[in-house]
């Protein structure tokens, strides 16, 4: 026991002293920030670059309508441009020209029988105009042909007022104890994101520490000194528990830092920093499913690395096992939409999967306890079955150089 406890006191002190390691603790939050709060910052903004569109109205009755509407929706970045010389075919070349040398942005013709037919061409010579499209153009033209039609049929403005009313929303979420809380989803959504990412992030990133300092002694010939006073089974356990403990290390100051923002009450935009949404089911379950992936990821990856003369030659093994922690991030839409669905289910308990899809799937509605638990069992059975697989290929593959490692070499060297 203390020779495992000299090579986890080596690991982690080796790891925690580094510059890779304290740049990442002060730069990691910020780089998040980037990838997860700037894209929520620009929602609203949508690239608002100012945009002319051309529009040729025959009938002459809609423009100035939509003119209108566009400006009651706070659409200032889009200005239309009333395009008229004499004849819907000189019109259309002339807004076409316009099209071509990018003096307009794009353009829009409305049918003469726009009332009736509520018919509308769309001119552009960008794929990307089609965004612009849908999200400005479109339902603002069709509160203009619903409003043309209202008064057509000679609706008087208050049943109009009455018929186009929205419904106002308030979301209450209902707590384990019966009461009430006001919920705010954009919050708990990013929040949620967060902390998958960071499971997703550190999983992958000290997992693949694990390997490379394997590979690291090993081509140095440091590995064969240190057989000399430790068995391998000991070596290969004391440096995924540091490696561990230096991730947890990281992670801890990560939630010190901020807890301490969000009682300051900090703000990004309409974004504020709160710590509600981390409940204590929610905090246990993200600490398990991160150790628990940790260990079933650094397991493998040390086992692989023992195989291994060089960081090139463990890429085609990999990829393979990143691979399970990238097929959930990539189910997040499928988990949103129906958290509790027999696909998700099942593949929410696959070891390789749960510390990202079932982490997912307690941040959007806690699944049943006994899920979580199986989850759990499954994970430390697949953690008990990955240490004696990656023991022996550590046992065996340590001490031996020359040829790269293939898929064969790993099979034979399991079944002996």
């Amino acid at each position: 026991m203390k020779k495992i406890l000299t090579v986890i006191r080596k690991e982690y002190l080796e790891r925690v002293r580094s510059k890779s390691f304290v740049i990442g603790t002060l730069l990691g939050p910020a780089l998040m920030s980037m990838f997860i709060l700037v894209p929520v910052l620009l929602v609203d903004k949508g690239g608002d670059d100012s945009r002319t569109v051309g529009v040729i109205d025959p009938a002459g009755l809609y423009f100035e309508s939509l003119v209108e509407v566009l400006v009651d929706q706070g659409r200032d970045n889009v200005r239309l441009e009333l395009i008229d010389t004499g004849s819907v075919e000189e019109s259309l070349v002339q807004m076409k020209e316009s099209i071509l040398d990018e003096s307009i942005h794009s353009g829009i013709l409305i049918a003469v029988d726009f009332l009736d037919s509520g018919k509308a061409t769309f001119y552009n010579k960008s794929v990307s105009a089609g965004i612009m499209r849908d999200d400005v153009l479109r339902p603002a033209l069709n509160r203009v042909l619903r409003e043309e039609r209202f008064a057509a049929a000679q609706v008087p403005d208050t049943l109009f007022a009455y018929l186009a009313a929205r419904t106002i929303w308030t979301n209450i979420g209902v707590t384990a104890e019966g009461g009430e809380e006001e919920q705010h989803e954009d919050v708990g959504f990013i929040m949620a994101f967060v902390l998958i990412m960071i499971i997703y992030i550190m999983v992958i990133m000290y997992g693949s520490h694990t390997l490379t300092a394997v590979i690291e002694e090993k081509s140095s010939r440091m590995v064969e000194v240190l057989l000399a006073s430790i068995s391998p089974g000991d070596l290969m356990l004391g440096k995924v528990m540091g490696i561990g403990m230096a991730g947890l290390t990281q992670f801890a100051i990560w939630t010190a830092a901020f807890f301490a923002i969000s009682q300051r009450g900090i703000s990004v935009g309409d974004f504020n920093f709160d710590t509600a949404f981390m409940t204590p089911v929610i905090l246990i379950n993200f600490l398990a499913f991160f150790l628990l992936g940790f260990f079933l990821y650094a397991t493998l990856y040390a086992g692989i690395g023992a195989m291994c003369n060089t960081v090139q030659d463990s890429q085609q093994f990999h990829t393979p096992l990143v691979m399970g922690l990238v097929l959930p991030m990539m189910m997040l839409s499928l988990v949103l939409r129906s958290p509790d669905s027999t696909l998700v289910v099942v593949l929410s308990l696959i070891p390789m999967f749960s510390p990202v899809l079932m982490f997912m799937r307690v941040c959007v509605e806690t699944p049943p306890v006994w899920q979580i638990g199986l989850s759990w069992v499954l994970m430390m059975g697949s953690i008990w079955l990955s240490a004696r697989m990656a023991g022996k290929l550590f046992r065996m593959g340590i001490l031996m150089y020359g040829a790269s490692p293939t898929w064969a070499t790993l099979i034979k060297v399991l079944r002996n």
